[in-house]
């Protein structure tokens, strides 16, 4: 049985999903992304590179009490800031949670999915894929 939304996800989704138009949502995105504090400069290094993304992103999640906590940078405020919508709702989960969850449907929920050109597109799953293959190593 997968664990609800947390109270941060929820809010994100409702925040996203009543904005007008893909601008405004964006607007909205790039606003709320700056409660997610970044990683640590000194970890932006290739051991936390997410290989595919055309702009540069480091990953790093770290296990306290069986909750996940994910940090990330990137060079692209955008791809930052699409990074924190999709990882939002793993942050504080369990290992399996976060392994288990249908982050493309959270993508759509939100509406975001649609919004994106084939290569972010592709980039923000590289950075899925390995946010939840560092999940798997926790299980």
């Amino acid at each position: 049985m997968l664990l609800p939304l947390t109270p941060a996800a929820s809010d994100l989704k409702h925040q996203l999903t009543q904005q007008r138009n893909w601008q405004d949502t964006y607007r909205q995105l790039l606003l709320a992304a700056r409660q997610q504090p970044p990683l640590d400069p000194t970890a932006c290094n290739e051991q936390h590179r997410v290989d595919g993304c055309e702009a540069k992103v480091w990953l790093q999640v770290s296990n306290a009490n069986g909750q996940l906590n994910f940090t990330f940078a990137s060079e692209s405020r955008m791809v930052y800031a699409l990074t924190y919508a999709a990882l939002l709702p793993l942050q504080g989960q369990p290992p399996s949670f976060a392994t288990n969850f249908d982050i493309q449907d959270w993508l759509q929920q939100c509406n975001l999915s649609h919004q994106l050109a084939p290569s972010r597109s592709n980039g923000l799953y590289q950075i899925i894929r390995r946010a939840q293959q560092l999940a798997q190593a926790f299980s």
